[in-house]
């Protein structure tokens, strides 16, 4: 693999990676403005932590692929999305836990990916291999702790329902 191609390979890694990130239901709740009730502020507070850790992934893979002088991905969110205006917060949180789950393993293949890249040298491939296994870390760590706060839940509701 020439240094051109694996750059380009390298780049893909990473545009993939930025989409996947930025269209799921966890960035449409942080970038749509979606208003919620009062309550739950742990919980609010959590995705908050876990969209700046995302976008920070994102910021960083942007940077890699500026410095490898490769296209910016451009990215929509899903029409779908627009429908949980109304949708509680505990709702959405399976949501975003199902999506991140999603994310687990497309993350994986990603990593995949990257590693055969970067096992070729050149350019940014070993910063995006770098940067794919830090994404998998950090989405392992935001489900469980994701998971934690719907148990929470789960239980605050059935100790108010008794």
């Amino acid at each position: 693999m020439s240094a051109y191609d694996s750059r380009r390979a390298a780049g893909e890694v990473l545009t993939r990676l930025v989409r996947l990130i930025r269209q799921s239901p966890l960035m449409y709740l942080a970038d749509s403005g979606i208003w919620t009730y009062r309550g739950k502020e742990d919980l609010k507070l959590t995705l908050a932590d876990v969209v700046d850790e995302q976008r920070g992934i994102v910021d960083r893979a942007e940077a890699i692929l500026v410095a490898e002088q490769l296209e910016l991905p451009m990215t929509a969110f899903p029409l779908a999305f627009t429908g949980w205006h109304d949708a509680d917060l505990g709702f959405l949180l399976s949501r975003v836990i199902d999506d991140l789950v999603a994310q687990q393993a497309k993350i994986d293949s990603l990593l995949e990916e990257a590693d055969a890249v970067a096992a070729h040298g050149g350019g940014g491939a070993g910063r995006t291999a770098e940067l794919v296994r830090e994404a998998r870390a950090a989405v392992n760590i935001q489900i469980d702790t994701l998971r934690q706060q719907a148990s929470r839940l789960k239980s605050h509701a059935s100790a108010a329902a008794h």
